[in-house]
């Protein structure tokens, strides 16, 4: 059996990301306590039954001129305020990770996203099995660790949406639309969609396009200390698991897990963008 029917965890772990100005951010239940429309159900049928925080400083400016920073990225629940994931970098150098339960002491590895160098060489990501004991360093090293492959893939060589075919089904994260972006009150908004047709109980097939996840960045759910202009940094991710609630081979907390670690692979993606575009500017 794979992640997908692993079971849920809880703990409370202290954010470890700074601010990119001098002065400290503010508290994290202070950044998610008030009130603000949560974009948390809209007209084409999805409500957020998951709600959670990425906590990622990514890059301003003169951080992309500067170079790149190790971050582990945190992801706390938003009823709780306590950090449910952390996403582990080794190398500094290197975009592949993994992502952790914050309340395992040992850094069980869930989910391992590997970036290969080259034209063409698209991330894998790696599922790994259920009641595996797989480290960090053995997750993102070891090309043998059993698991579930996912090849990450674009639309094309210019396209900014990703497309990932998995044993739950075909996914892509896009970027929204202007009217999109509207209805969720976001300066930035990922959506995650599930672009196969699916059995529904009563015989009937679903649409494609069904969202899943939507990610976003406005001044209320942003990573505190980061601005509408900086990349790969975090915000509000929310996520409709009511597909998976009565699946016999897959929870939905693995899909949770999931999904945070291929909405990290985007917000990672997109770092990589902001500092290329910035780095051709002064060359």
């Amino acid at each position: 059996m794979g992640l997908f029917s692993s079971s849920k965890s809880r703990s409370r772990l202290s954010k470890s990301a700074n601010d990119w100005k001098s002065e400290a951010p503010p508290e994290y239940k202070e950044a998610i306590g008030s009130h603000y429309p949560s974009s948390s159900s809209s007209s084409d049928g999805f409500i957020a039954t998951s709600k959670l925080q990425v906590q990622a400083i990514g890059y301003d400016m003169n951080q992309a001129l500067t170079g790149r920073t190790l971050e582990n990225i945190s992801v706390y629940r938003v009823e709780s305020g306590e950090a449910e994931y952390i996403s582990i970098r080794l190398k500094k150098n290197s975009n592949s990770c993994a992502l952790v339960r914050a309340s395992d002491p040992r850094q069980i590895s869930l989910i391992s996203t590997i970036y290969r160098f080259g034209p063409g060489r698209h991330p894998r990501m790696r599922i790994l099995l259920y009641n595996s004991a797989v480290s960090v360093e053995e997750a993102i090293n070891n090309e043998n660790v059993r698991g579930e492959i996912v090849e990450v893939k674009s639309h094309s060589l210019v396209s900014r949406r990703q497309v990932l075919d998995t044993s739950l089904g075909k996914f892509e994260w896009r970027y929204g639309t202007g009217e999109e972006h509207a209805a969720c009150n976001a300066d930035s908004l990922l959506v995650m969609e599930r672009i196969d047709r699916v059995s529904l109980p009563n015989g009937r097939k679903s649409k494609s396009g069904v969202r899943v996840a939507q990610f976003i960045r406005n001044d209320q759910f942003r990573t505190p200390g980061t601005n509408k202009y900086s990349g790969g940094n975090g915000g509000r991710l929310m996520i409709d698991l009511r597909m998976w609630d009565d699946d016999e081979h897959a929870s939905a907390h693995g899909v949770e897990a999931f999904v945070v670690a291929s909405c990290i692979l985007m917000l990672k993606r997109e770092a990589d963008r902001f500092i290329d575009n910035h780095l051709a500017l002064v060359v």
